[in-house]
């Protein structure tokens, strides 16, 4: 980032649980979410813009019942060929899909959401298509969000 476009960018840390937001039933009757930034979408949608300078801010959908033969990365920050070979390593659908087999956790959200995680420019993410996640997430009835950075 510091090298790209902005010389002075600053990481922020946030490792402490949210006293605002508790989780309303326990971890094994939970629904859970997925968000990757890998920049995943199903093969058949429009892959994102790696040639945008400042980023691409959109986001991609589908089922979090879809097979991960049937995804694709697409990514200006990483190279996708060795990802793309086990997707788990960056959308661990097959871990949650055993876990909730197991009953560590409750169910997944019908959809998963993904984004490209080299966005510089972020006011479109925070002041669009992130609040537009948020509202779907809420519609999806999910208890947690996790959230898998790339």
């Amino acid at each position: 980032m510091r090298n790209r476009l902005y010389p002075d960018f600053a990481w922020r840390a946030h490792d402490a649980f949210s006293p605002l937001n508790p989780l309303p039933r326990p971890l094994s009757e939970a629904r859970v979410a997925v968000v990757t930034t890998a920049g995943a979408h199903h093969r058949s949608d429009r892959p994102f813009d790696t040639g945008a300078a400042s980023g691409d801010p959109s986001f991609r959908s589908f089922p979090s019942d879809t097979p991960l033969a049937e995804l694709a990365l697409s990514h200006g920050g990483y190279d996708t060929r060795r990802a793309g070979q086990d997707p788990n390593v960056v959308l661990p659908l097959d871990a949650l899909r055993a876990a909730v087999r197991d009953a560590q956790i409750g169910e997944l959200a019908p959809t998963v959401y993904a984004f490209m995680g080299y966005v510089a420019d972020a006011a479109p993410l925070v002041h669009d298509t992130g609040p537009a996640v948020a509202r779907r997430l809420r519609e999806d009835g999910a208890d947690l969000v996790l959230l898998v950075p790339t």
